[in-house]
């Protein structure tokens, strides 16, 4: 489990951030990391304790199937009612910094067939990277690329490794089927057109487990 190292304030409450995602890999994703509760919504009562179950979380404890986001950044935090005082509480992102009230009724719930992964790193050092530029923490880049001819074991990390070699990438999606199989083919999008244009030069043929893969911009 990564850790995020931060300030916590009075009646605080460290929670891990999620990404969303299909146990067949699919690819839909809700992202995790820390969030922190900084304050209450009333002065809580000395026979109140506040439940954190937050280190627990798929280690002892299974992950909740309910869950709070970050109107910023759209990282998701696992929380439970529990995990909440009274009405709610007063929580800050911890990788955006955003803070927002979070009552009970509003915590939203997985749907059927979706689950809690870790936030993976490179999302973490995208919306770092943004909030550093100036830029939407939700901003994934203004070249979006095609990337076909993948061989059906290639993964998504496996697609941003060649790809973070030429430039900044933003988002890297490999689409696959309803039972979460490849379809061989992805979409990679960077940061800025000079490095999609220098992904197309430098990659288009390369070689990503044994094929030679194409890169180009898409067709719409």
């Amino acid at each position: 489990m990564r850790v995020v190292t931060v300030l916590l304030l009075s009646w605080s409450l460290i929670c891990e951030g999620f990404l969303v995602n299909t146990p067949s890999s699919s690819k839909q994703s809700l992202s995790h990391q820390q969030l922190f509760s900084t304050t209450t919504d009333s002065p809580a009562k000395a026979d109140n304790k506040t439940v954190n179950n937050q280190a627990e979380y798929g280690k002892s404890l299974e992950m909740p199937e309910t869950y709070a986001r970050c109107g910023r950044c759209s990282t998701s935090f696992a929380l439970t009612e529990d995990e909440l005082q009274g009405k709610g509480r007063r929580v800050e992102c911890s990788v955006c910094g955003h803070s927002w009230f979070q009552s009970r009724d509003r915590l939203m719930t997985l749907n059927e067939g979706l689950e809690l992964v870790p936030l993976p790193e490179h999302d973490l050092s995208r919306i770092k990277s943004n909030i550093e530029n100036d830029r939407s923490p939700k901003f994934t880049g203004d070249a979006k690329l095609y990337v076909g001819n993948l061989d059906f074991g290639v993964t998504e990390d496996d697609i941003y490794e060649l790809f973070k070699t030429v430039g900044e990438v933003g988002e890297a999606s490999l689409i696959t089927d309803p039972t979460g199989r490849s379809r061989g083919f992805a979409f990679v999008t960077m940061m800025t057109k000079e490095e999609g244009d220098k992904c197309i030069e430098e990659l288009n043929g390369a070689e990503l487990n044994g094929r030679n893969i194409n890169v180009k911009h898409p067709n719409n």
